[in-house]
């Protein structure tokens, strides 16, 4: 399950669900519809990413092809990417900077960049396990991580020319290298890892990483669905076993309370134009 919000309208909404296809929404989850697609409106969809420089421009990997719209999803192209080794296309990332810029993880542990959006490949970075998530820095879009579900963080500061296999404190904290997800700041100067340890964050692009407290012992919960006021790191939400948790100052206290499903909760997006309204996919 994965989801995303238009950059330029928070109220439309994508959802990439685990058998029923992409839904979207344009009236902040009220009600939901589906592309006209026959493809994408049926089966797992692995990521969707809006183009932050055109949002008729939207990107949906579902297998081994990544598939893209230009005309706000009347047609589909379904040949931006495709992997003929039978390898799955699992996260698309579009930069902000440069429309044409598309980035992409793959099940092997691939990431390919094009810069043509998607006319061309290029391999940036082989990290030999599935990636979990693409994060392009807020204010430099050189600067982007990629987290994997096994092997940990690698950054790259010049948009892949070169890659770090980040070690701080990630080998130190036990399982801290199964990341499921990242999220940061609107200026970048946050993030934050889901682990399989817990939560972690980082104040330099995730060059280094400091535990962040929890309720829960590290390892006790896994937590998939976390999210953060994008203008003050101090405010921090989490999602696992049926319970929300809440901080509002930066994880030092927490308060609970019960989640209206009985469901995993997988992802969560914070409304930065309202951030009293937060949306979790279970």
């Amino acid at each position: 399950l994965n989801m995303e919000m238009d950059p330029q309208d928070s109220e439309y909404l994508y959802v990439g669900t685990r058998s029923n296809g992409m839904l979207y929404s344009e009236d902040g989850g009220l009600s939901w519809r589906q592309p006209y697609n026959s493809v994408l409106s049926q089966g797992l969809i692995f990521d969707v990413d809006v183009d932050p420089t055109d949002v008729c421009t939207v990107y949906v990997a579902k297998g081994t092809k990544l598939y893209g719209t230009n005309d706000c999803m009347r047609t589909f192209d379904d040949e931006i990417y495709v992997d003929n080794r039978g390898v799955n296309v699992v996260q698309v990332a579009v930069d902000w900077y440069d429309g044409n810029v598309i980035w992409i993880g793959l099940s092997n542990g691939d990431v390919l960049r094009s810069d043509d959006s998607g006319e061309t490949w290029q391999t940036s970075l082989k990290t030999n396990q599935e990636v979990s998530t693409i994060l392009i820095h807020n204010t430099d879009s050189r600067k982007v991580l990629v987290s994997t579900f096994e092997n940990g963080i690698f950054k790259t500061d010049d948009r892949g020319e070169n890659w770090e296999d980040i070690e701080g404190n990630l080998d130190e904290l036990k399982d801290a290298d199964e990341v499921f997800t990242m999220i940061q700041t609107s200026d970048s100067t946050m993030v934050i890892a889901a682990t399989q340890y817990g939560l972690l964050s980082s104040t330099d692009f995730g060059s280094s990483w400091e535990e962040i407290e929890l309720v829960t012992s590290p390892g006790q919960v896994t937590i998939r669905a976390v999210g953060i006021d994008p203008e003050n790191p101090d405010t921090i939400y989490y999602a696992a076993n049926a319970t929300f948790y809440r901080s509002l100052d930066g994880g030092s206290t927490w308060n609970t309370e019960r989640l209206p499903t009985s469901r995993v909760p997988r992802v969560m997006l914070v409304d930065p134009n309202d951030v009293s309204v937060l949306y979790v996919g279970v």
